[in-house]
């Protein structure tokens, strides 16, 4: 998989037909999303449902497999040798911009799963319509406490695995530790969010907003890193 993602691409000359693939999806998804939200600015509840189910899904499956493929992303722990432009403009310009990509790539997808579960909660259906329901959304101590432990689970079946088919599984172990005390981290701001925003309708529009936003960002941010790395500051052949 890693050699054919190596591959030369077809949108820029010095691109890769990974790098092409991850663009091409990020705009596709981003405008999926912007579909979905004028559908929901519509009360087109139903439709938004599906769409958003799909996209959102489609979204999850591609970057897990994506990422997982690139060793997490090849180029993003490159540093220094996946560039060719000057010293200032990698430090000052293109590290700050992809490191603000992948942060919010990863806060994208714990949103993606967030939403996704929260819509669920949120909405209700009645006669083949889906509708956001007002009311109070809160969820109980025992579901919540159920879900964190079977993150905990779930990360420690990972730290096994990984002990048990990798030589050296320190880089790994860390790296899915801080991606599962992020999840933890957010899943432990519901009671937050609760108390700032106690109806489900409105928390989900709120929430929806600015998940639309960060999607907007990420094909920004995604869009600054394609062009620098294979238009404007390629490697030298």
């Amino acid at each position: 998989m890693k050699k054919i993602l190596a591959e030369p691409g077809f949108l820029a000359p010095s691109g890769t037909i990974g790098a092409d693939i991850s663009y091409l999806l990020a705009v596709i998804f981003t405008v999926l999303f912007l579909i979905s939200w004028i559908m929901a600015k519509r009360s087109q509840g139903t439709r938004h449902h599906k769409l958003i189910l799909v996209s959102m899904i489609s979204m999850i499956i591609y970057f897990v497999g994506y990422y997982y493929a690139r060793s997490l992303g090849v180029l993003s722990f490159e540093g220094r040798e996946g560039f060719g432009g000057p010293d200032d403009v990698y430090e000052n310009i293109f590290k700050p911009v992809l490191i603000t990509h992948l942060s919010l790539v990863v806060v994208g997808m714990i949103l993606a799963f967030y939403m996704l579960s929260q819509g669920f909660r949120a909405s209700e259906k009645v006669d083949g319509e889906y509708f956001l329901t007002d009311g109070i959304l809160k969820i109980g101590s025992r579901k919540f406490k159920i879900v964190m432990f079977t993150i905990f689970g779930c990360w420690v079946v990972l730290q096994l695995t990984l002990l048990a088919t990798r030589q050296n599984p320190m880089g790994a172990s860390i790296a899915y530790a801080l991606i599962f005390m992020t999840i933890a981290f957010v899943v432990s701001l519901e009671k937050v969010i609760e108390k700032l925003l106690p109806n489900g309708a409105k928390r989900h529009r709120v929430l929806g907003r600015v998940t639309m936003v960060i999607y907007a960002l990420i094909l920004v941010t995604s869009t600054a890193t394609y062009l620098m790395l294979y238009y404007i500051y390629p490697l030298k052949s």
